[in-house]
């Protein structure tokens, strides 16, 4: 695998891909809002007991999201959610996080599309669940249907900020922590996402109907997450002499 960093970021890796949305890659340490939207509604989800304040989004020292509890909106709670402007494809995310800690709370970095853009729901994650930071919960969903699975870390994420990353290739997907491989799904051993989507970064608690497996957060609970340095490195197609020489 060749990666190059800057503001020329590919990911070469031996397969062909379909043009992204977005192929020029990017780096961001969140100065300012810039290509990012910052959500600001009241959220009517029934997996989510949190609305979305701009408020709850600080950029400048990389991005800090918070939550805490109110009484101005649909939920119990508000958090903060920021997602990019345009969508993005096959390549490797990547992010510095420091997730937070708390029963209930959950920290995402991922990509999704779903019918709200037109499209069929596509989605890669890279979940922290506040009750027990020493796992990543990893997801994928397409159209819809969901696989997930608790890899155990060996260290405490919430602790200090560290490197965690996703990789999206046409057969395969990879989950990266500290640049360690943790776990790999084939498209042999089932389907993958297919369809561009947009990256979201957010920090929000989890309705008590997911207690089994986000616990509940309690009255009066906050938490926060940071994220830095997140980066995109789009899947470099292979020229058609590539293509060719590596037919049989």
């Amino acid at each position: 695998m060749q990666r190059i960093c800057g503001a020329g970021l590919l990911l070469t890796l031996g397969v062909t891909a379909p043009a992204a949305a977005d192929d020029a890659g990017f780096v961001d340490r969140f100065k300012s809002a810039g290509s990012w939207h910052v959500a600001e509604y009241d959220f009517s989800h029934p997996h989510f007991d949190t609305d979305w304040r701009k408020a709850r989004a600080v950029f400048g020292d990389g991005l800090t999201l918070t939550l805490g509890p109110h009484d101005a909106g649909l939920n119990r709670f508000v958090g903060g959610s920021v997602r990019r402007e345009v969508s993005t494809h096959y390549g490797r995310y990547e992010a510095v996080i420091q997730p937070a800690r708390g029963d209930g709370l959950i920290t995402g970095f991922f990509t999704y599309t779903g019918p709200h853009y037109g499209t069929r729901h596509d989605e890669i994650d890279i979940e922290f669940l506040g009750r027990d930071t020493t796992v990543m919960n990893i997801a994928w969903f397409v159209n819809g249907a969901m696989t997930d699975h608790r890899v155990p870390l060996g260290f405490d994420a919430a602790d200090r900020p560290r490197l965690y990353a996703f990789e999206w290739l046409p057969d395969r997907l990879r989950w990266y922590a500290e640049d360690s491989l943790i776990f790999e799904h084939h498209i042999r051993d089932g389907a993958i996402p297919t369809v561009p989507g947009r990256l979201f970064a957010n920090l929000w608690a989890a309705d008590p109907m997911l207690a089994a497996w986000s616990g509940v957060p309690q009255p009066g609970t906050t938490g926060q997450a940071w994220f830095d340095d997140v980066r995109f490195v789009p899947l470099q197609p292979l020229a058609p002499q590539e293509i060719a020489q590596k037919r049989p």
